[in-house]
């Protein structure tokens, strides 16, 4: 009997995309007309059309996701090298105007040395992903920490959310990103971690926030011992 053929991936991730491009492209025509409707200054029908726009702006989103997850599957094999500490702090960096507009303090603590197997830009939008999802979550007045340690055979990235008292008259709400957004964000962070060999802890609950462990490589061991 002859042995069954190996699916071939590469194949499969340019039927997804090409379906991916197909949805998109309505989608993106039926937001840009929603929004000129909305400037004709008709009352009757705004309230729907607002609600149709929301739905939109979601299923847009969705498709970037999808194609996101596409690309990391096709990177996840990268043999770069990227510093976390590195692109801890472009992430905080791009990060601090949406956590000032919410009223939400950021603290950087600790540094490694830490070298990740993972492409740099893929390292800072996982890191983007996760701290950004406690930020939109957050309450206005809450403190995220984000903690960087070192250790002699991993590294440790930790990040958490402590609920705070808002100094403004009204607390703005959390962000009303959809809950399967989140998780679909926060997967795609979680897979392009975990191919670089990295584990990851994601929780919500009264104290929310995550925590990346990353084995240290030998160029990451040999730096640090110098």
């Amino acid at each position: 009997m002859m042995a069954a053929a190996a699916p071939d991936l590469s194949r499969n991730r340019d039927v997804l995309r090409d379906l991916l491009h197909s949805v998109s492209q309505p989608i993106t025509t039926l937001h840009c007309a929603l929004e000129r409707s909305l400037e004709l200054d008709e009352p009757s029908h705004l309230d729907d059309m607002c609600l149709a726009l929301e739905q939109t702006d979601r299923v847009i989103e969705t498709v970037r996701l999808m194609r996101e997850y596409v690309e990391a599957e096709q990177d996840s094999c990268s043999k770069e090298l990227a510093p976390i500490s590195t692109a801890i702090e472009k992430v905080l960096q791009q990060l601090s105007v949406l956590a000032e507009a919410r009223g939400v303090r950021l603290l950087a603590c600790g540094a490694s040395k830490a070298l990740v197997p993972v492409a740099e830009t893929w390292l800072e939008r996982a890191l983007s992903y996760l701290v950004g999802t406690l930020i939109e979550s957050a309450q206005s007045g809450a403190t995220i920490t984000v903690l960087l340690e070192d250790g002699p055979l991993q590294s440790v990235l930790s990040g958490h959310s402590i609920a705070g008292h808002s100094p403004l008259d009204v607390a703005p709400q959390p962000i009303p990103v959809s809950n399967s957004l989140r998780q679909a964000r926060v997967a795609i962070a979680r897979r392009a971690l975990e191919s670089s060999g990295a584990s990851v802890e994601s929780y919500s609950d009264e104290k929310p926030g995550f925590v990346i462990r990353l084995p240290r490589t030998t160029a990451a061991r040999q730096t640090r011992s110098a």
